[in-house]
């Protein structure tokens, strides 16, 4: 049974939110002249990011489609 088209978009938005926050978490921390790698402030947003896109993916949402929406964010 396929999904509702309001689910996979809100599971799209959510993926593309999260890693478009991650990608921003790292431009914030450079900015600051330190390393993100390292950070557990990237590394959180990094981990919520991941979650959100095995999510997606699991509805069979590729991860390139996740990440062409984030940076429409």
């Amino acid at each position: 049974m396929p999904l509702p088209a309001w689910l996979t978009s809100r599971v799209l938005a959510d993926a593309a939110i999260a890693t478009a926050t991650a990608r921003q978490t790292a431009t914030n921390i450079h900015e600051q002249g330190r390393d993100h790698f390292h950070d557990p402030t990237w590394r959180e947003a990094l981990n919520a990011a991941h979650r959100a896109t095995d999510k997606a993916a699991e509805i069979g949402i590729d991860p390139q489609t996740v990440l062409e929406a984030s940076k429409a964010r």
